[in-house]
């Protein structure tokens, strides 16, 4: 099996190097990865892809065995962009802890009312996208944790910047979401016939 040798390089770096691999090799790849982040991004992305993934731990690094797979399964195992019936296909980026300009105190008060407003709506986007201070909103004592968490039970995908999360140093707090990468997040908003942006 090709090698794909991934270590010290930041996300979405290893994501991206496996999925070329994968395409050039469908049989499957082994991805070396070395960090908490790039493994389960790299994991997602070929699950999500129809793959089957074996972690194997080799020192000081993850060997990933990643071979093809039932991808008819990965389809219906995939999230639905229509969440039970209940959101769209419409996707929701926050890219800041608070909603418009001026007052921070009212703006993080208007963000959470929007939140919380969307949790009352019959039609639900199909995922929330943070970026930037937005990743403030998915932590531990955050304001709209609990509006957040009713969300993604009823089908809504909440991507987490990683990068985001690690320069404001609050990977170990994220309360709601999965910790995501920029390769993940593009490919949600290309794939988007609409994007809102906060």
């Amino acid at each position: 099996m090709k090698k794909i040798d991934n270590r010290g390089l930041n996300c979405p770096e290893p994501v991206l190097r496996t999925s070329k691999a994968l395409e050039q090799h469908p049989e499957g790849v082994i991805s070396i990865v070395d960090n908490e982040a790039a493994r389960e991004n790299v994991i997602r992305m070929a699950k999500n892809k129809g793959f089957q993934v074996r972690r194997e731990k080799v020192g000081g690094a993850d060997h990933l065995y990643i071979t093809a797979g039932d991808s008819e399964a990965a389809v219906r195992g995939a999230p639905s962009s229509k969440g039970g019936g209940e959101s769209s296909a419409q996707v929701l980026l926050i890219g800041a802890d608070q909603l418009g300009r001026g007052s921070a105190e009212l703006g993080r008060l208007l963000l959470r009312n929007y939140i919380y407003t969307l949790t009352k709506q019959e039609e639900l986007p199909g995922a929330i996208v943070f970026l930037n201070s937005g990743v403030n909103c998915c932590v531990e004592g955050a304001a709209a944790i609990d509006e957040l968490s009713a969300l993604q039970s009823r089908g809504v995908k909440l991507l987490v910047c990683g990068t985001c999360l690690d320069y404001y140093h609050l990977k170990e707090k994220l309360a709601a979401g999965v910790v995501s990468n920029m390769y993940e997040i593009a490919e949600v908003l290309a794939a988007a016939p609409k994007v809102l942006s906060l």
